[in-house]
Parts: structure tokens; C-alpha cells; sequence
């Protein structure tokens, strides 16, 4: 008998709650792919969530590596990356550890803004915001070769 990692049932309960949110049959999204990519080839990453607007809806997360955070609305940090078009930082004390807190804008791969990426970051000892934001982006980056549009992100998963 094979036994789910913690990560994996983690991941598990995130694609059953978008679902739930979505309101669709069950099946993960797209949009949950990046987010469990970019989650496992940065180690220094703790967290990913990615807002968007679906279809007649208000701004909220659509995939995530915490079930918790499907179906949130938008907040500040959501809405002032997509504003500004520019990441939202937030440095936080987590169990008296520096954390960072990124929101970052999310463009599909011609460019177009079409949502946000949430990132919990913890650095590397000696790393300050500058470079803690510099992967941050490039993260992101990688994510947005992936997304052709903003549709995309609410297909179902192959």
C-alpha cells in the first residue's frame, strides 16, 4: 500500500476544493499545474497561490498548494500588483524567521495581464529583498510561458 506524502495530500485537498469553488465536475484545472511546478523546483518557496477573475465572477484564488486559500477573494496585495503591474512585498516574522510575502503580477505568454501569483519565500541565510524578488520573478516568468491565455487557466488539466 502506498502512503500520500503530507505535500501530496496537501495537494490533493487544493485540487478538490478549486473544483468545489469552481463548481465544475471533478478534475483539476490548468491553472493548479503552474502553481505545482513552480512549487517543487523552488525549494525556498513554501506556498503559490494564483488569483484570477473566472468567467462572471469577482477576483479569487484559483489554484493553490493550500486547499484553505481556494475560493478567497482578492485583496490589497491582489489588486495593487495588478495595479501597479509591479510586485507587492511584504516582510513578516514567522516563528522569529524572515518570511516574504510576494504577490506577484501574472501576464500570460503574449504579455496580457490576466492575474496574480501569491508567493510565501523564505530566503536563504544573507539573501535580502532584492534577490528574494529576483526569483520571485523568475518563478513567475516560468509560470507565464506556460499560460497561452487567461482562459487556459480554467480548463481542465491534461
Amino acid at each position: 500500500m502506498k502512503y500520500l506524502t503530507v505535500g501530496a495530500f496537501v495537494v490533493t485537498l487544493a485540487i478538490l476544493g478549486e473544483v468545489l469553488v469552481a463548481g465544475r465536475p471533478a478534475g483539476k484545472i490548468f491553472a493548479q499545474q503552474p502553481v505545482e511546478e513552480g512549487m517543487a523546483k523552488h525549494p525556498q518557496v513554501s506556498g503559490v497561490e494564483l488569483s484570477s477573475t473566472p468567467p462572471g465572477k469577482n477576483c479569487v484564488t484559483i489554484a493553490s498548494t493550500e486547499a484553505k486559500d481556494l475560493g478567497e477573494k482578492c485583496d490589497n496585495d491582489e489588486f495593487t500588483a495588478m495595479k501597479t503591474n509591479k510586485p507587492f512585498v511584504e516582510k513578516e516574522n514567522e516563528g522569529g524567521k524572515e518570511v516574504y510575502d510576494i504577490t506577484m503580477p501574472l501576464h500570460d505568454a503574449s504579455g496580457k495581464l490576466i492575474g496574480t501569483v501569491g508567493l510565501d519565500f523564505k530566503p536563504e541565510p544573507g539573501q535580502q529583498q532584492p534577490q528574494v524578488v529576483q526569483v520571485a520573478q523568475q518563478l513567475v516568468r516560468e509560470m507565464e510561458r506556460q499560460i497561452p491565455s487567461k482562459d487556459k487557466l480554467f480548463e481542465p488539466a491534461k
